[in-house]
């Protein structure tokens, strides 16, 4: 596991609009999560929900939605210059949440590279 911080445009659908936002890579966490009030912003809801583990060994019921990422709109800060756009889940969280989870970045075809703190393309995909 490991962390560090990267840029993202997040939206509704492709004809966004899109905000950008800083979000901590979290190899530990399973799907991304983004603040509720950001999501209802953007006119996204939640479609279903599921039971979650947090880090503190608590269990919460959460929403999650689907929305557009960019992974890294500002080209070249993680090295990522030609990601196109997908979209990937997401956990209607707190106002102080902003994570990058391992189901997006798999989405994208990436990996975190936590010793240079930058998302890399990974070496081969497997299924």
């Amino acid at each position: 596991m490991g962390t560090f911080e990267t840029r993202v445009a997040v939206g509704r659908d492709q004809a966004g609009p899109f905000r950008e936002v800083t979000a901590l890579v979290d190899t530990g966490a399973t799907y991304s999560m983004l603040p509720s009030t950001l999501l209802r912003e953007l006119g996204v809801e939640p479609s279903i929900e599921r039971e979650f583990t947090l880090a503190n060994g608590s269990k919460q019921r959460m929403g999650l939605g689907e929305i557009r990422f960019r992974i890294d709109p500002a080209a070249g800060e993680s090295g990522v210059d030609d990601v196109e756009e997908c979209t990937s889940l997401v956990v209607f969280g707190p106002e102080d949440r902003f994570l990058l989870g391992a189901v997006t970045i798999q989405t994208f075809g990436l990996i975190a590279d936590t010793t240079h703190h930058k998302l890399i393309p990974a070496p081969e995909l497997t299924l």
